[in-house]
């Protein structure tokens, strides 16, 4: 009997990990309400000297800033963002062309993100590796340059496909340089149809405007979310009421008119149409939810953890209805759970869950608050 090779598949299973802490990158992002922007591009296109052009403009729009900074070696464009008094996090890869989610991670453990409406995260110079690995950022952002010629999305297509924005720099040297804009816009929309042109020049501010008003538009205090929160579970069984709750107590809350709270308890299917008529851009579903972890201990969750990791009794379609929910809205779909101690029917809620009952109101007021 020949004995055959073992196939092992490195790069998908790096890839399934990195999407991972990537999500936790993301719900942290959206605990602190920053707008985290991923900032590509090859060597030379000027992604440093966009930034310094950007973040004083931010800031007398009282915008705070932050960077994370990726180079394979050295800190010189990092040193030259810090004198603009931002936080600012080195992150030196040693030799991986790209920034992957853990690295960001580890960033984010150097930076308060209280202090940070928006942080841009400079990758390493790349048109390649980049693009395949998602860091939990808002946006990602594309910028080539004249130099560079007008055939770069027809070379790279993953990268420009991939991105919310395009900004087609030093557009001060095109006609020195013979570029064509109107084929570079052509190649552009041709592999990646639904990513914005904004041609600029970050050395005389020329095309700034746009730029700068979708960064005015994400930031935190100017973007007014349509958030729906949806309390559930079952009144008669224990800790299985804390999404109940939570909606309750929310509801007294003075809320913006932005926010709609439901108390949908064990019947979501009778809310749907009041969901996606409400037109949200995020949806939390608070539920009792049997994470492992500690009776009352709160955590952010993203919508598919309901599969497999629910203690209710309500949640065998849930999954289903979520996915159509999202599917319709295009939402961002959030679980806020609350580890239960216990599910017994005529129960009353444990002392452990009260208290994270509490927290999690609390996390969720925080949350709202800010998005008025």
């Amino acid at each position: 009997m020949k004995n055959k090779v073992k196939t092992i598949k490195v790069g998908a299973s790096i890839l399934k990990e990195n999407d991972k802490i990537s999500e936790e990158n993301r719900l942290l992002f959206e605990k602190n309400n920053v707008c985290c922007i991923n900032v590509m591009g090859s060597p030379g296109s000027g992604k440093t000297s966009l930034l310094e052009k950007t973040i004083p403009k931010l800031k007398l729009k009282n915008i705070k800033p932050g960077v994370i900074e990726g180079d394979i070696e050295g800190t010189l464009d990092g040193e030259r963002l810090l004198k603009y008094g931002i936080p600012v996090v080195q992150i030196n890869t040693g030799g991986a062309c790209h920034l992957d989610a853990n690295m960001v991670k580890k960033g984010l453990e150097n930076l308060n993100l209280n202090e940070i409406d928006i942080l841009f995260i400079e990758n390493v110079g790349n048109l390649v590796c980049p693009a395949a690995f998602t860091l939990g950022e808002s946006y990602n952002v594309i910028i080539s340059s004249c130099p560079e010629g007008e055939e770069k999305p027809l070379k790279y297509p993953l990268m420009f496909n991939i991105s919310n924005i395009c900004l087609l720099n030093k557009m001060d040297l095109s006609e020195h340089l013979d570029f064509n804009t109107k084929q570079f816009k052509e190649y552009l929309f041709k592999v990646a149809p639904d990513t914005k042109l904004i041609p600029l020049s970050s050395k005389t501010g020329d095309g700034f405007e746009e730029w700068l008003d979708f960064l005015y538009l994400s930031a935190p205090e100017n973007k007014k979310e349509r958030i729906v929160v949806v309390g559930l579970g079952d009144r008669m069984k224990g800790d299985d009421a804390a999404g109940c709750e939570i909606a309750e107590q929310l509801h007294k809350e003075d809320i913006s008119e932005n926010v709609k709270i439901i108390n949908a308890e064990n019947a979501i299917e009778n809310y749907i149409g009041v969901i996606k008529g409400f037109k949200p851009d995020r949806i939390y579903f608070v539920d009792a939810v049997d994470f492992s972890g500690t009776p009352g201990e709160v955590r952010l969750m993203e919508a598919g953890s309901l599969v497999s990791n629910t203690s209710s009794t309500h949640t065998l379609a849930l999954p289903l209805i979520i996915e159509n929910i999202k599917a319709e809205t295009s939402a961002k779909c959030t679980i806020v759970g609350v580890q239960p101690k216990k599910i017994l029917f005529s129960q009353k809620i444990s002392n452990e869950v009260r208290e994270g009952i509490m927290n999690a109101v609390k996390m969720l007021r925080e949350i709202l608050w800010k998005k008025r």
